[in-house]
């Protein structure tokens, strides 16, 4: 596929994550555009090649896709000058956003009338090993072919209807938090019993990655798999309880339950 002009609006750590995962998979580096205020981060990009748009309006001439890496809560503030910046364009560039909760009606009554679609990626992006929802409203299947290429280098990407895309802001978009949260109380329990912090640490880390891996392959469910661990009478379904006298899966739904919601409060 021949390369297409990419301007990304935004290179914080999800915009570089993704250019990146561009550049990592023979992505042409003079095919990416950007505009970022930092002049640091610019340099950066600079210096690998990229082009540093005079304007939003040069940007955006020149892109046959534009990805928006802004806060949802600046987009409002925003729209306008992209808006300005295509009026007379011929050719309206495919908007790819990954701003959380803003919906792609929302986007298409500031925009007008372009293609748009809606991506929530999440924070392990930014070490090759993401997950990145694709909303698949109004999205042609030759986009979606090109959009997936820019994502799955980096990411494992799946196909939703933007219906979901508040869920897996829920799940995925916020998960890593939930993911990191838990590794913290794991590592104080050990701490709390008698153990050395680098040696909680080691121990933690090493039980997650062998966990999931197991989970990977094994083809069994999570239920099923903690009960194989779970004696008649041990350690481990002593712990169990405990966690289910304290609602921790509960909990959990709680969580995802709150960032779905705020999600929709966004957009």
């Amino acid at each position: 596929m021949t390369a297409k002009n990419i301007l990304f609006i935004g290179a914080g750590n999800m915009g570089s994550a993704i250019i990146r995962g561009l550049l990592q998979s023979g992505y042409a580096s003079d095919s990416l555009y950007f505009v970022e205020p930092s002049d640091v981060l610019s340099e950066e990009l600079a210096n690998q090649g990229l082009h540093r748009a005079a304007s939003l309006e040069e940007g955006v001439s020149k892109a046959d896709a534009v990805i928006l890496c802004i806060k949802p809560q600046i987009f409002k503030t925003a729209a306008g000058s992209w808006k300005s910046a295509m009026a007379g364009l011929k050719k309206k560039p495919l908007f790819m956003s990954i701003m959380a909760g803003v919906s792609r009606k929302t986007m298409l009554e500031f925009l007008g009338e372009v293609e748009v679609t809606r991506i929530m990626p999440n924070l392990p992006m930014t070490v090759g090993k993401g997950v990145a929802a694709i909303a698949t409203d109004g999205v042609s299947e030759e986009s979606m072919t090109f959009i997936k290429s820019i994502f799955s280098p980096i990411a494992v990407t799946v196909e939703v209807p933007e219906s979901g895309m508040d869920a897996v802001t829920g799940v995925s978009g916020s998960g890593p938090a939930y993911v990191f949260e838990f590794v913290e109380g794991l590592i104080r329990g050990g701490v709390q019993m008698g153990l050395s912090r680098e040696t909680a640490t080691a121990l933690t880390l090493g039980t997650l990655e062998g966990s999931l891996e197991m989970l990977r392959q094994s083809g069994k469910s999570p239920a099923e798999l903690s009960a194989m661990v779970s004696s008649p009478g041990g350690t481990t379904i002593a712990a169990i309880q405990a966690m289910e006298n304290a609602a921790f899966r509960g909990t959990l739904m709680k969580a995802v339950e709150a960032a779905t919601q705020r999600s929709k409060e966004l957009g």
